[in-house]
């Protein structure tokens, strides 16, 4: 049996282009975050977006937790941002239309991000991690 060094070696490059894509997701998704919200209310958003960072580097080592925490960090995600790749078009805000089209890729990209983390060829990554670190 493989070793997790070895497994991990020979890695799937969906999980390493779906870690640049949430990257990227998570990035262009900031200023928006900071328009839309005050201070005192992005805790919520801007933990989720931790998550979604830290949990795909778990991912790219082949933990389940990560993909799991990238999952549900995109949840959350969605629940905040989401509605402005519609309602910013109609903001009266010099950048609305601007964070708007901005919304749409950070989403577009965190979609197929989260694609690529399920699958088959990571799939079976994880569960080769998995079933290798449980051995020892």
């Amino acid at each position: 049996m493989p070793s997790v060094e070895e497994i991990r070696a020979d890695r799937p490059r969906e999980v390493g282009v779906a870690r640049v894509l949430l990257i990227v997701a998570v990035v262009l998704w900031f200023p928006i975050l900071g328009y839309l919200y005050d201070s005192g209310s992005t805790g919520a958003a801007a933990l989720a977006m931790f998550f979604v960072v830290f949990g795909s580097f778990g991912a790219v080592k082949g933990r389940q937790a990560g993909r799991l925490m990238v999952t549900i960090g995109l949840v959350l995600c969605y629940l905040f941002l989401l509605p402005y790749c519609v309602l910013g078009f109609s903001d009266t805000y010099l950048n609305g239309t601007g964070y708007a089209v901005m919304d749409i890729a950070a989403v577009s990209a965190s979609a197929v991000a989260l694609a690529l983390l399920y699958r088959p060829n990571s799939n079976r990554y994880i569960r080769s991690v998995t079933v290798a670190r449980q051995a020892g």
